[in-house]
């Protein structure tokens, strides 16, 4: 029982984050290449640092690795936090819109409701009048 509630738990966790990523995907996808090629850059400085044994520059290059990435992972947040808010828009628009016909539909009504009550067939006899031809 508690395997299965962990899996579930994780499948939840999963499609969570798949969520989240659908709309960024493509940044997110520059994002990850951009700290790969940052990552790959560093290490062939690395290379080249042991094999000409000129070690001036490495502790910089380390803290420009690292501010790169942090950059880049700041650029990211700050371009696609305005990604959320045109759904929640739109999904307010589309609400407002349902609202309005709902209430279109409720004034069409009103005329009909104005006429009074709707009386059977056996009603307008007994009160006489019922028009037959």
């Amino acid at each position: 029982m508690l395997s299965s509630l962990d899996k579930i738990f994780k499948w939840k966790i999963i499609y969570n984050i798949y969520q989240w990523l659908k709309p960024k995907f493509l940044s997110f996808l520059i994002l990850i290449s951009f700290i790969f090629l940052i990552s790959y850059l560093h290490s062939e400085y690395i290379s080249w640092v042991k094999l000409s044994g000129n070690q001036t520059f490495l502790s910089l290059s380390y803290l420009f690795k690292n501010v790169l990435i942090l950059l880049s992972v700041i650029i990211f947040i700050y371009l696609n936090r305005k990604k959320i808010t045109p759904a929640i828009k739109k999904d307010y628009k589309q609400v407002k819109s349902e609202i309005t016909q709902v209430n279109k539909k409720k004034d069409h009504l009103k005329s009909i409701k104005e006429k009074g009550e709707l009386k059977t067939e056996y009603q307008r006899i007994l009160e006489g009048t019922d028009e037959k031809d």
